[in-house]
């Protein structure tokens, strides 16, 4: 029974046109950001070429210090998508985990996770994210990625798992596994969880397009990772130089708009299980 459930979920994801769109975007993006940086020149390497305009040389054209900006925006790509998976699955295992054991279990314990995940839904995460960013001068891609896994993303997704798990635990099979003799963490793993990999697979994109925007976010005003160009980097360099001002639009336009169709493509994915 649980087999052929969630062999029909799949089916109706592929069925789904607007899933298969937006999956098909996504895959294109994730390609470039692995394979892209094997073919462009060093995004770091400072020209004489400043502000150059795109060309057979520089596709996208160069920045204040002659920077090749498709070679920025590969990598970029490549380093906001890791920022995004790392925080989406820190959150998603969170919300998982809490939101697992909060509707298997119910009484105190549930109670008391619903509470602590209220709580996270209410604090200001933006400013919470800001306020952890400024106090580490140095920031790496793996640490700006949890602190955003750890503060956002998660509550609202492991409600969404609490009312689907107590929906589950009532089903005859998983009855039948009290009945065998079954552990709650085999329970809730083995046989809620396996009917809800294509629900929880959606919550990932959406967790995994949150992650990046709230990374773009800190980035857009300096306080992302150090060291390293992202997309929200190369918006906030873009903006201290002032070339929108300038019109420099092959500096901005570009990342914003990789952005732009990256995060919108995975909501529409996400938002076929509504």
């Amino acid at each position: 029974m649980t087999a052929l459930s969630q062999s029909r979920a799949v089916k109706e994801l592929l069925k789904n046109r607007a899933f298969l769109v937006s999956g098909g975007i996504v895959l294109l993006f994730v390609l470039i950001g692995v394979i892209g940086p094997f073919f462009t020149v060093d995004p770091y390497e400072y020209t004489p070429s400043m502000y150059d305009r795109p060309s057979s040389k520089h596709m996208l054209g160069t920045d204040v210090f002659g920077r090749d900006i498709l070679a920025q925006l590969v990598l970029g790509l490549r380093h906001s998508m890791e920022v995004g998976a790392i925080a989406g699955a820190i959150g998603l295992l969170i919300s998982v985990t809490l939101g697992g054991l909060s509707g298997y279990k119910g009484g105190l314990i549930g109670e008391i996770i619903n509470v602590i995940a209220n709580i996270f839904l209410v604090i200001p995460t933006v400013p919470l994210l800001i306020i952890l960013s400024a106090v580490l001068k140095q920031r790496s891609l793996f640490l700006v990625a949890l602190f955003i896994g750890l503060i956002t993303g998660w509550a609202g997704s492991s409600r969404a798992i609490r009312a689907q798990v107590m929906s589950l635990r009532e089903k005859e099979f998983v009855q039948l596994a009290h009945i065998t003799g079954k552990s709650s963490g085999q329970i809730i793993f083995g046989e809620i969880f396996s009917n809800m990999v294509a629900y929880i697979f959606l919550l990932f994109c959406s967790a995994f397009a949150s992650s990046m925007l709230a990374e773009a976010g800190i980035s857009l005003i300096g306080l992302g990772p150090t060291q390293v160009v992202t997309l929200g980097m190369m918006l906030h360099w873009a903006i201290m130089t002032q070339s929108v001002l300038q019109g420099i639009w092959w500096w901005f336009v570009p990342p914003g708009l990789v952005l732009v169709l990256l995060t919108a493509s995975l909501y529409t994915m996400s938002s076929v299980m509504d």
